[in-house]
């Protein structure tokens, strides 16, 4: 009975965290947007729940038996090894079905985490092809306040970065001030030597088949908001806070989408400069929550107190991923034992 309380209590706490996470994700962003390698984390939360709902699988297999196919002497040493993994011992209940069925969960999610990792990074490579040669057409190489970056000749105020490059139009350079470009040009950089495009690739490929997922939507919705945060600390470091604020209120007064690095928005925009001022302002737009708009970076920015609300839910988030690799650990090690020491 205690394996069916364990299947039931983490089916429970899985189902509690991929109904309500999104929620609570939006409370917490004041908070998780001013830790540091908040995307990291985030993401880690998002692939420790996958973690936790493919091991269901081996634990379900505890209640399993030997294939009857198989002659009855394996079939024996079947059950010896699943008794041998399970650390309640030998279970009080079957349920009539071969181990391998619930055992080939965890290696049809890994499969999948796999799958979704190459789609993802073959697509973003195709676009990146694509942007180069539409770039090649229009843009001019330069180099501007210490950054090599392309210059392209729209009159729109816009600057992004693909993977190993900076793209930023004649109509920003026109429109800023020299600290405010510097400041710019800065937080564009740090995307490209944070490697932010691939994290993000990374993410979405490993998170590609489990989006459906409300919890793992939300985690790939405010990654963006995250790293956008990020590569403004860096460039706030390297430059000025002030000029950085000034340039993301100036782009939002001017109704300009504010600089980002979404590598599926940066590559759309290289092949069609609509596409960028279409995406909405800031990273993360159109994930629901808001938080990737210029005035909320610039909140983060300037240190604006967050509420004790939105920590204290961080913090129940970071107790949650922990108690989810306990979990992991917990059903595995007892397997991994097991096929050490000969069942």
């Amino acid at each position: 009975m205690t394996t069916i309380a364990l299947t039931l209590g983490l089916s429970g706490i899985l189902a509690i965290a991929a109904i309500g996470a999104p929620a609570l994700l939006r409370r917490a962003a004041p908070a998780l947007a001013a830790a540091p390698r908040a995307a990291r984390r985030s993401s880690a939360g998002a692939l420790l729940w996958i973690g936790a709902f493919v091991a269901l699988g081996p634990v379900v297999a505890w209640m399993s038996s030997g294939p009857a196919w198989l002659p009855a002497a394996l079939t024996e040493v079947c059950d010896r090894c699943l008794s041998a993994a399970s650390p309640f011992g030998q279970s009080a209940v079957s349920l009539g079905i071969p181990a391998f069925v619930p055992l080939a969960l965890p290696l049809i999610g890994l499969a999948a985490i796999l799958l979704g990792i190459a789609r993802e990074l073959a697509a973003l490579a195709r676009s990146r092809r694509a942007a180069a040669l539409a770039l090649a057409s229009g843009a001019t190489p330069a180099r501007i306040l210490g950054h090599d970056v392309l210059v392209t000749p729209d009159p729109a105020l816009s600057a992004y970065s693909l993977p190993g490059r900076i793209v930023v139009s004649r109509g920003m350079i026109a429109a800023l001030s020299t600290p405010e470009l510097a400041a710019v040009l800065a937080h564009e950089a740090a995307h490209v030597a944070q490697r932010h495009h691939v994290m993000l690739a990374l993410l979405n490929g490993a998170t590609r088949y489990f989006r459906w997922v409300p919890l793992v939507g939300a985690v790939r919705g405010s990654v963006p908001h995250y790293l956008e945060i990020a590569a403004d600390r860096a460039a706030g470091s390297a430059t000025s806070t002030a000029a950085l604020a000034s340039a993301l209120l100036r782009l939002g007064s001017a109704g300009a989408p504010a600089f980002r690095a979404d590598a599926a928005v940066a590559l759309g925009a290289a092949l069609d400069p609509a596409a960028l001022a279409a995406a909405g302002s800031g990273a993360g737009a159109g994930s629901g929550t808001g938080s990737g708009s210029g005035t909320a970076r610039v909140r983060s920015l300037i240190g604006q107190p967050r509420p004790r609300a939105s920590t204290a839910l961080a913090a129940a988030a970071a107790a949650y991923a922990l108690m989810l690799a306990a979990a992991i650990v917990a059903v595995q090690a007892p397997y991994l034992l097991a096929i050490l020491t000969g069942c």
